[in-house]
């Protein structure tokens, strides 16, 4: 089934409002002018009986009914005035008659309740508005009924019954051009930011839409979409900087690797200058695998894919085996790795493998940057407030102000290394704190430039009390 449109359903909506409002107009109109015509009428009736009951008060108190009988003829019989009135005495005998009786074939009986206005009565084609009422005059009670001519009324409203009747399809129409026109204008700076969006691409995704000041609907949609343009903006430049970073990355082992080979086939070698040329090599696969494992790592916890299962994980014995594995390399850089004994051991719980991966990452950095001669300490401790401190202190080069709040981006590097040969990729850092975010922790560094960096990688602790030695992967049977 087709979904109608915004603008039809618009122009709908308000062609039903203007209708609506059109048919309570005119309700309201008829209704109006009846109840004035009514009370006009009713008016005309009041003083009608007002001054007969004047009249009636008048006369002498011991007047015998011949003589209001004349009395009564010789007053209403030549101003009968298109009214039929009928006035009879306490005893049921006639006062007064109208000679109206063409009109009318009679008056309804007296009211059972005074004063109220009878509806409408037809009679030979007329219509006719009747009163009853009662009145006192010198002690005596008198009963009077009165009848007006209604044509005039019913003519008036006939009339108003065919305005109306040639005005509703004109107010329908009117309507319906009306919702259409306040549709368009309403959906008007919509249009304008279809139209905008559909000029950005790819190679403008710097534009932005203008936002009106108005706080509106309006306004929050063109601050929206500015918001998604950010983001689309900034996931296009962070794609662009991985390709080409990635590249240039990719493209400096691969030369030296083609460079090396092609040396090596020119001229027949020796044994141990093939041995050199293959280790070199082997060095930069080394190199790229490390490389393209950091990315891929980087792309799946982008995409989500990966979901590691957490389990209690002792990371003090993490950190000791990471202290190890990095031994005989801080020794062939003349470094004194060292791993700060703790006073018991640290739980979290978390992934063994993404942990390990982290704290390489940054023992890996600590040796890059920290000369000869200097010292690098691992420690893990847990402390009270119900969190495990990981830290990975050197006495490097150090990293400047304006570096440190940049240094876990993707690709970025602060400093030269000070040993070429463990020159890295820049991503080491953002995994690291990428995997810290998968564990609801936090990574922080202190550093002063020249005399070395400290890194804190906070985790949420598990108690060890709780900790199910039986189910816990063991760190020592990490894979190298």
């Amino acid at each position: 089934m087709r979904t109608l449109s915004i603008r039809f359903r618009l122009t709908v909506w308000y062609f039903c409002f203007f209708a609506l409002a059109g048919f309570l107009l005119s309700v309201a109109s008829w209704l109006l002018l009846e109840q004035s015509l009514d009370t006009l009428t009713l008016h005309e009736l009041h003083e009608r009986i007002d001054d007969l009951e004047s009249l009636l008060a008048a006369q002498a108190p011991d007047a015998n009914l011949d003589a209001l009988r004349a009395e009564l003829m010789r007053e209403y019989r030549s101003r009968d005035e298109g009214k039929w009135l009928q006035l009879l005495d306490g005893q049921g005998n006639w006062l007064y008659y109208s000679s109206r009786s063409r009109v009318a074939d009679g008056i309804a009986p007296l009211s059972q309740a005074p004063a109220t206005v009878v509806p409408f009565q037809e009679a030979t084609g007329h219509h006719l508005r009747a009163y009853s009422r009662e009145l006192q005059a010198h002690g005596h009670s008198y009963r009077v009924s009165m009848a007006i001519s209604a044509d005039s009324s019913a003519l008036i409203l006939d009339q108003f019954r065919r305005d109306l009747l040639f005005l509703v399809p004109m107010v329908l129409l009117a309507a319906a051009v009306v919702g259409h026109l306040l549709s368009r204008k309403a959906l008007a700076p919509v249009a304008a930011i279809i139209s905008e969006v559909r000029r950005i691409n790819e190679r403008n995704l710097s534009t932005r839409l203008l936002v009106v000041p108005t706080q509106d609907e309006i306004s929050l949609l063109s601050e929206t979409l500015n918001q998604m343009l950010e983001r689309i903006d900034a996931a296009f430049r962070s794609v662009r900087s991985l390709t080409a970073n990635t590249s240039h990355e990719l493209r400096t082992p691969l030369s030296l690797i083609r460079t090396r080979v092609e040396v090596a086939l020119c001229f027949p070698r020796t044994a141990d200058h093939y041995r050199s040329v293959l280790e070199e090599v082997q060095a930069e696969t080394l190199r790229m695998t490390s490389l393209i494992e950091s990315l891929l790592a980087l792309a799946r916890y982008d995409a989500g894919a990966t979901q590691p299962e957490l389990e209690p994980v002792e990371v003090t014995s993490l950190m000791a085996r990471t202290a190890r594995e990095w031994t005989p390399t801080a020794e062939r850089l003349s470094l004194d790795l060292q791993m700060i004994p703790a006073h018991k051991p640290a739980w979290v719980l978390g992934h063994a493998e993404s942990l390990n991966r982290a704290i390489r990452a940054l023992v890996e950095n600590a040796c890059r940057y920290t000369p000869s001669g200097g010292w690098i300490r691992l420690h893990a401790q847990d402390t009270e407030r119900g969190t495990v401190t990981l830290s990975v202190e050197d006495s490097g080069i150090g990293i400047a102000e304006h570096d440190l709040h940049r240094i876990f981006e993707r690709f970025y590097r602060a400093q030269q290394p000070q040993h070429e040969e463990q020159a890295g990729s820049g991503l080491g850092l953002s995994l690291a704190k990428w995997i810290v975010d998968q564990h609801k922790g936090s990574i922080s560094v202190e550093s002063t430039p020249g005399a070395g960096s400290r890194f804190h990688i906070s985790l949420p602790a598990y108690i060890a009390a709780e900790v199910d030695k039986g189910g816990v992967r063991d760190p020592q049977a990490l894979p190298g």
